[in-house]
């Protein structure tokens, strides 16, 4: 294709070889030429197309045209400008032909800063197999005129057919997702980060060194809304696809997509608490699947024998006694339970790379049939190594505490015997071969291994676990006892989020759950229950959220958390909307509270495990209790729903978040003021005289921020259909490359017409005329309200200048250096839109620990507050 160069603006044109800039000259930029211009106003170089990319410091765009990029770069080295010289007049995305201009360029500014205004227009060479300079004209130029033409071959293979084949070659297909992902780790460093996580809009990298950033790289994505630095923490800005990305850069991680690291990854190794309760989600984590299939198949049985579909199989009677499909779903619902501690051991054999075979033999030990049964003697009789049985206990007596028995047992339905066996088993392993003959070896380290385990646990370990587990137990019951009217179980569920918070919270139900309902015989909990209901809430936080807020794409991404938090994903919710919202967390768990409340006045107790969120029901002995369970759950739902709607604002009043918050400031500014012998009415008058001048500056911008919040809704309604589209296409898209990909895998089964019509499907599927309909209109509705962007910006521009002085007064009134660290109160108060919107994070802001001990000895002697 012949492809077409004009003069932006008057200039004198050259070879791009001539240009000063040896990277340029070189071309490593790509072929193209160079103008030095000879006025101001720059207009488009190509006929027709779109801008793709407008640089952050505006001294560079990307010009698009049927897959090809122009790059214009004004002037030499001028990104240190900061786009001082630069007023831009087009945005991305936006159509453009000869005569829209691009910018706007001081060029006299740029010449004052020793810096050269020679502009190259090259071609960047992604789509491009090979470009051939035809003409380039040499000399002088007026704006518009034909001053450059290129013969291009494109890289594309829609149109080429096999001819050994006779198919159609299929385009590649790579998800955008997996291409950020490859892009941002590239352009990161995939050594040069400790972690990469996202929140509900940001994809956030702790990066090591942040001079290895290619931050120019990064924004050309074309996912890439902006970029953040918080400290050492690179936020790149995306919106509700963030997660996909997020998800595609684990995988790249994890080789899915077959690539290689060679460096190492520096790893920060993380406080021993959180070391901890690592391991304990490792080590239990595996093991959900196995509990949900038993408790779901447990509570399906006890269904079954409510109605009378199948027979009941007492405690401690025989399954063969019963007939054969009612034995087999009795066997079914219990083996995996009774049989639990033997998984719990593998799984933490194998979470430390032991030797898993062990650890099934040792967890098959402690469960034994062997130590279930013999002639007992009476326990007030029982002496060392008599068989006993009872209430308390059933195996050998080690000696009594009271007339509790503390026995050599079998360990069916308990999990910290085996968890404390697959440690031993590891450590053993570990140990032993160091020391043991490689001759020996394989005889020898089994058997040691086997009997250090099984003897300790069954003498010193399993007894002393036994009582933690009962310790466990006795605290359940405790807040579950009827004589505190369900208070005990109603501050459970109200602390039970802010404990998944810390991480703690795995470690605290598994403890519960196997302290109650997997002893023999089961200790009915209503705390086991009382989790989901605590889950619910937040479930009901996020649905009030949904329903008033104005921000598309939180509402989209508040809709599909919620889906996911009905079947007992939370973290979507909490950490995604809840939590950074704030008022909406805490309605979640003022209602778990209420829903706490509820079960425990209701009993509303698990006997078995069950499945996660909407299928925790299970759990429940009986119908009326199940349905019961289910009323708490809606109950909780619309009372956290209702409380969020109340207590949660889409944004705050700018006046008065900021006059509020200062009340904090002010406390200790006039305690300060005090010490130094001001009367209070002094202090109210010149703290007043300063703060009410930016005060009333921040009231009379009501109207600005009113008219950019009504702009900022309906700009991101149209982002959020388009992201919808994008999703749509992506998702179609890769359905029938899947498919056509399907068919030429297996050409013996399929026509090459049939093939060759999957093959075109895929290569032409594209929604473009809708996004590109929709972009259009975006792209309308930013230049409509420019004008009013604009004068935002100016009007946040000059109160940030503003409350800088203020605090600058501040300090100076007051003596009080660190008044400064009230400055984000500032921030947070003249960005409410944008916090709101996730374009901005909210800043934390008062004094350090260290500063709260310097003031409270200023005014210690002072009779301050």
């Amino acid at each position: 294709m012949e492809f077409k160069i004009y003069a932006p603006v008057d200039c004198d044109v050259k070879p791009i070889e001539e240009c000063t800039d040896k990277i340029f000259a070189q071309k490593l930029l790509g072929e193209g030429l160079c103008i030095i211009p000879k006025n101001t106003d720059f207009y488009s170089p190509i006929e027709k197309g779109k801008v793709s990319l407008i640089f952050g410091t505006k001294h560079a765009f990307f010009m698009e045209y049927d897959q090809i990029k122009v790059l214009m770069h004004i002037g030499m080295d001028t990104v240190g400008l900061q786009g001082k010289p630069f007023d831009v007049k087009v945005i991305e995305k936006e159509k453009i032909s000869l005569n829209t201009k691009i910018v706007g360029v001081n060029l006299k500014f740029i010449e004052k800063q020793n810096l050269s205004i020679e502009t190259p227009i090259v071609f960047e060479q992604e789509n491009i197999e090979s470009i051939v300079v035809k003409k380039i004209l040499k000399g002088s130029a007026k704006k518009g005129d034909l001053i450059g033409v290129f013969e291009i071959q494109k890289k594309h293979l829609e149109s080429q057919i096999n001819k050994k084949t006779g198919l159609k070659n299929l385009n590649s297909f790579k998800s955008k997702y997996v291409q950020a992902g490859e892009q941002f780790l590239k352009n990161v460093g995939e050594s040069n980060f400790s972690q990469v996580y996202n929140c509900m809009t940001r994809l956030r990298f702790t990066v090591i060194d942040k001079q290895k950033v290619k931050e120019a790289e990064i924004k050309k994505n074309e996912l890439v809304r902006g970029i953040i630095w918080n400290g050492n923490e690179l936020q790149i800005v995306i919106g509700g696809e963030v997660y996909k990305v997020k998800d595609e850069i684990t995988n790249i991680q994890n080789g899915i997509y077959g690539q290689t690291h060679s460096e190492k990854k520096e790893i920060q190794k993380p406080p021993i608490g959180k070391q901890l309760m690592s391991i304990v989600t490792g080590i239990m984590v595996p093991q959900i699947p196995m509990l949900m299939a038993v408790g779901l198949f447990a509570a399906l049985q006890a269904m079954l024998v409510q109605f009378g579909v199948l027979q009941a199989v007492n405690e401690g009677s025989n399954p063969g006694n019963v007939d054969l499909i009612s034995g087999l779903f009795y066997i079914m619902s219990k083996v995996g339970l009774n049989m639990i501690g033997v998984m719990f051991c593998y799984s933490t054999v194998k979470y430390f790379k032991g030797n898993t075979i062990l650890a099934i033999l040792v967890g098959l030990t402690l469960t034994s049939r062997f130590l279930f049964s013999g002639i007992p003697t009476p326990i007030e009789e029982a002496g060392f190594g008599d068989w006993v049985a009872g209430m308390k206990g059933t195996g050998w007596l080690i000696f009594k505490i009271g007339d509790y028995p503390i026995l050599v047992k079998a360990y069916e339905g308990s999990v910290l015997p085996f968890i404390a066996s697959g440690i031993l088993i590891v450590l053993l392993d570990k140990w032993i071969k160091t020391w043991m003959p490689s001759v020996i070896d394989i005889i020898f380290r089994g058997f040691i291994i086997y009997a250090l385990t099984v003897l300790p646990v069954l003498f010193i370990l399993g007894p002393i676990l036994s009582f933690v587990e009962m310790g466990a137990s006795k605290v359940a019951v405790a807040l579950e006892n009827p004589k505190l009217f369900g208070l005990g179980v109603a501050l459970f569920t109200f602390l039970w989020t802010p404990l998944v918070l810390t991480g703690i919270h795995g470690a605290i139900i598994m403890s519960i759950i196997v302290s109650t309902i997997m002893q023999n015989p089961v200790v009915p909990s209503v705390l086991v229950g009382a989790v989901a209901i605590a889950a619910f809430a937040q479930v009901g936080a996020a649905l009030g959220v949904a329903l008033i807020t104005k921000n598309s794409q939180l509402r989209s991404f508040s809709w599909g958390a919620i889906v996911a938090g009905l079947f007992g994903v939370t973290e979507p919710i909490i950490y995604g909307i809840n939590l950074p919202k704030g008022k909406p967390f805490i309605a979640g768990c003022i209602a778990a509270a209420f829903g706490g409340f509820m079960a425990g006045i209701l009993k509303l107790e698990v006997v078995f495990p069950s499945g996660m969120g909407i299928f925790g029901f299970s759990g429940m002995e009986t119908i009326t209790k199940q349905l019961l369970y289910i009323l708490d759950w809606i109950v909780t739902i619309t009372i956290a729903a209702g409380l969020t709607i109340l207590l949660y604002s889409e944004k705050w009043d700018e006046f008065k978040y900021t006059k509020i918050k200062l009340k904090k400031l002010n406390k200790i500014l006039t305690n300060i003021l005090l010490k130094q012998g001001l009367s209070k009415d002094q202090i109210k008058q010149n703290i007043e005289s300063i703060e009410n001048k930016y005060l009333s500056e921040l009231k009379d911008n009501k109207e600005n921020f009113d008219k950019y919040f009504k702009f900022i809704i309906k700009k991101n309604k149209l982002e959020d259909k388009i992201s919808k589209l994008n999703n749509l296409e992506e998702k179609n898209k890769k359905r029938l490359f899947d498919k056509a990909e399907q068919m030429i895998s297996k050409q013996d089964k399929y026509s090459i017409e049939k093939i060759n019509e999957s093959i075109q499907k895929s290569n032409d599927y594209s929604l473009s005329n809708q996004i590109n309909k929709l972009e259009n209109e975006l792209i309308q509705l930013i230049k409509e309200n420019q004008e009013m962007s604009d004068s935002f910006e100016i009007s946040v521009e000059k109160l940030t200048k503003n409350y800088k002085n203020t605090i600058k007064e501040l300090i100076k009134i007051s003596n009080y250096k660190e008044v400064e660290m009230f400055e984000p109160l500032f921030f947070n108060g003249v960005n409410s839109i944008k916090i709101n919107f996730g374009i901005y994070d909210q800043q934390n802001y008062g004094l350090t620990k260290t500063q709260k001990k310097d003031y409270k000895k200023i005014i210690k002697n002072n009779g301050g507050n």
